[in-house]
């Protein structure tokens, strides 16, 4: 009996015990799975973070950097084609970079190339590309890059852009590229992607022959000008000596050229050279004097000796009546 008695109270202990431990909170089990399980739990908590980061900075970041790159413009104050040649020339661009705002202005971009081609063309078609240098952000960055050497491997879209520059009083150039955008610490990848509309040459329309002579014991001209070709355009270019062919009324009067001819922007006067037919001189003279325009074109441009195809076929199809300025002649 004494024994049953010993383990009945034995037992109602445990069973006091068991209600004890049976009352423990919620918050004392999760603290205490925390410290059973601690490194689950901070396993997850690595990976709840870096799920973050990741949507930060793959989801969130870049297209946030490629609307600050697509908000700015470029505006090119002036673009020059130099040192022309058949299969070569030299590139010089001066222009700003506007737009930029807020974190946008501390922004820098690696340094990267632009693939320069004709708006509408897909796939798109480069005529020329260029190198543009780390930029650093501001309200206006400045875009220089001066005698970049652009050899010339494809033909046809070089020779479209110079069609279009000469034959239009618009020109829309695209440039696309792809670079870094790094916005303190943090950096993503990005895409240059601009558009600049252009003035064209028009045709070259507006020249008028400002003034001339007659020459006398010339072997190469027996007439000699001065003519006015309005440009404008911010494009300078270095023409060579570009052949002219002068017609009145349809028919061929002579030829001619303006030597070493860089067109730059503006109205500006070059001298001229040609060779009229003798029979020819006092009947054009009567009729532009009465105010009847001579029709100029041009049979292509020699530099050096070599004619340039890529300057040539523009002038080619060139043809502006030209009038000859009052009292001009000499």
């Amino acid at each position: 009996m004494s024994s049953t008695g010993k383990e009945g109270k034995l037992n109602d202990a445990t069973v006091e015990d068991a209600g004890v431990a049976g009352s423990i909170t919620k918050r004392q089990k999760l603290a205490r799975n925390c410290k059973r399980f601690w490194w689950a739990w901070l396993a997850g908590f690595l990976i709840f973070v870096l799920i973050i980061v990741m949507i930060v900075i793959y989801g969130i970041i870049p297209p946030v950097a490629q609307k600050i790159i697509n908000d700015t413009e470029l505006t090119l104050h002036s673009l020059k084609i130099t040192n022309s040649k058949a299969d070569s020339f030299e590139v010089s661009i001066n222009g700003t970079i506007t737009g930029a705002t807020g974190p946008a202005k501390h922004a820098r971009l690696d340094a990267f190339s632009v693939k320069v081609f004709l708006e509408g063309h897909d796939p798109i078609q480069p005529f020329m590309t260029l190198p543009v240098d780390e930029i650093h952000g501001g309200s206006e960055v400045p875009v220089v890059q001066n005698n970049v050497e652009v050899s010339i491997t494809d033909e046809a879209p070089l020779d479209e852009f110079a069609s279009k520059l000469m034959d239009n009083d618009l020109l829309r150039v695209a440039m696309r590229g792809r670079t870094k955008m790094h916005l303190g610490a943090i950096h993503t990848g990005i895409n240059y992607n601009e558009v600049v509309t252009l003035k064209a040459l028009n045709h070259l329309q507006g020249m008028i022959i400002t003034s001339y002579q007659l020459l006398q014991n010339q072997s190469d001209a027996n007439l000699a000008g001065e003519v006015l070709i309005p440009n404008p355009s911010v494009v300078t270019i270095e023409m060579g000596n570009v052949g002219l062919t002068i017609a009145l009324d349809n028919e061929s009067y002579g030829t001619g050229v303006i030597p070493n001819l860089t067109l730059t922007p503006g109205n500006n006067t070059y001298g001229f050279r040609a060779q009229i037919e003798q029979s020819k001189l006092i009947p054009m003279a009567l009729a532009t004097g009465n105010g009847k325009p001579l029709t100029i074109g041009s049979n292509g441009t020699v530099i050096d000796g070599v004619k340039v195809p890529w300057l040539s076929k523009p002038l080619e199809s060139l043809k502006t009546l030209v009038p000859i300025q009052r009292s001009s002649s000499g």
